[in-house]
């Protein structure tokens, strides 16, 4: 099972990376672009053998701050197809071989989320995007969990809802491939936390064949303090997250 999961996560990362060098000659964050970034990130969950439901609400639309829970890398590329926005990352990625380059170039928005003394310059960028009308994804956790709970909102960065348009929440749920919740062991072989290495980690999430829940839930407008806001997102992920946890096989649109 693990020398497959290997084999089938390099297959699947080289498909979705032989898209990567025409894409690096069009112009950032372009309509052309952004249809090779969703062929590029469709061919890696194929690799990968993850199959993306899309259920709940319609996108709010452009200028959205979207408000995720976050369990694993692999929330990259299946948000990445659900929704046309950009995601806010850790400031590291952006030096990172490849996956650096690739994420500059999709228009990632890197936050250094210790450095408090900073937080405003990084708050003004994303107010900027906001504001000329595209979408953010955010991760307010600020890190992945185990997929057990979702961990505290950090809100510093959503003092920026102020500059959205709206603000939506929305749950993603890991299934087994017939769309039944995984049970809490393999749940937590296969998020990625802890110190676990990205190449691990990837070859446990393509030895499974995994069904990709991802709920969009009421949008709100963005009146209120940043902490209203974060708690009425993380209230509305939290119930809905525990309700699919405990649902039946999920039926909804594939992505």
């Amino acid at each position: 099972m693990r020398r497959f999961g290997r084999v089938r996560a390099a297959a699947g990362l080289l498909s979705g990376l032989s898209l990567a060098p025409a894409w690096l000659l069009m112009r950032p964050r372009s309509p052309r672009a952004r249809l090779r970034e969703r062929r590029f990130f469709a061919r890696i969950l194929k690799g990968f053998g993850v199959s993306v439901r899309l259920g709940g609400a319609a996108p709010a639309g452009p200028g959205t701050l979207y408000i995720a829970n976050h369990m694993s890398w692999l929330d990259i590329p299946v948000l990445g197809i659900a929704l046309d926005g950009d995601f806010v990352s850790r400031a590291d990625l952006h030096d990172w071989p490849v996956l650096g380059r690739l994420a500059r170039h999709r228009g990632t928005l890197f936050v250094a989320r210790e450095q408090r003394h900073g937080v405003r310059d990084q708050a003004d960028s994303l107010e900027a995007r906001l504001a000329a009308g595209g979408s953010v994804i955010l991760f307010p956790e600020g890190t992945t969990s185990n997929g057990h709970a979702v961990l505290p909102f950090r809100t510093s960065l959503f003092v920026v809802a102020q500059a959205a348009r709206a603000v939506q929440p929305l749950a993603i749920v890991y299934r087994d491939a017939k769309g039944r919740p995984l049970d809490p062991a393999l749940l937590d072989r296969i998020a990625w936390h802890g110190e676990q290495p990205l190449p691990d980690n990837a070859a446990l999430l393509a030895a499974h064949g995994l069904q990709v829940s991802v709920t969009l839930l009421p949008s709100l407008p963005p009146s209120g303090s940043r902490k209203q806001i974060a708690e009425y997102c993380r209230n509305a992920i939290v119930a809905e997250y525990a309700r699919q946890r405990n649902a039946a096989p999920v039926s909804g649109t594939a992505a």
